[in-house]
């Protein structure tokens, strides 16, 4: 079975991607091309980007071939089983990944890329169980942390407001 990582790709990061881009010759190190740090991971022993805040190591389940008109119309998506998860405290608010913190990037399409820096929520109508989980799952975290209960006892208000 394969081993593979991945990671947020942030806005800092953009301009390291794109060169990692680059078609290179087998055994080219694209860490080192890229400029980029290789972090060794906990579970698994294949190298992150030690720049990234959000990272994940994963074990391989299955490649999708989607086929084109060409080498660069081809797209493989390669799906992975998370087995290790390494997020840095400062890409952290309340407990929860902040994108405005971290700038997440994704390809839109041609040459057009996005930047994230906003979320929302958005709950499903008539579905009880969705603010009960993450109301549960703030309750877990606030254990012994004052910030983090805070923000609990909000949203059970919150939820209990929506009522």
């Amino acid at each position: 079975m394969g081993l593979q990582t991945s990671r947020h790709t942030t806005y800092e990061l953009r301009e390291a991607m794109n060169v990692s881009a680059m078609g290179v010759p087998y055994g080219e190190d694209e860490f080192e091309l890229a400029g980029l740090t290789k972090q060794v991971g906990s579970v698994i022993k294949t190298p992150m980007v030690q720049q990234s805040p959000v990272k994940f190591e994963c074990k391989y389940q299955s490649t999708l071939h989607i086929p084109g008109n060409g080498a660069m119309g081809t797209v493989d998506v390669v799906i992975g089983r998370v087995v290790g998860i390494h997020i840095d405290e400062s890409a952290l608010t309340n407990g929860m990944i902040d994108v405005a913190k971290t700038q997440p990037i994704a390809r839109c399409g041609y040459f057009q890329y996005v930047k994230l820096t906003e979320t929302f929520d958005m709950l499903v109508p008539g579905d009880e169980r969705t603010p009960m989980a993450l109301t549960t799952k703030l309750c877990e975290k606030a254990e012994g942390d004052a910030k983090v209960e805070e923000k609990a006892e909000d949203t059970l208000t919150a939820v209990a407001a929506r009522a």
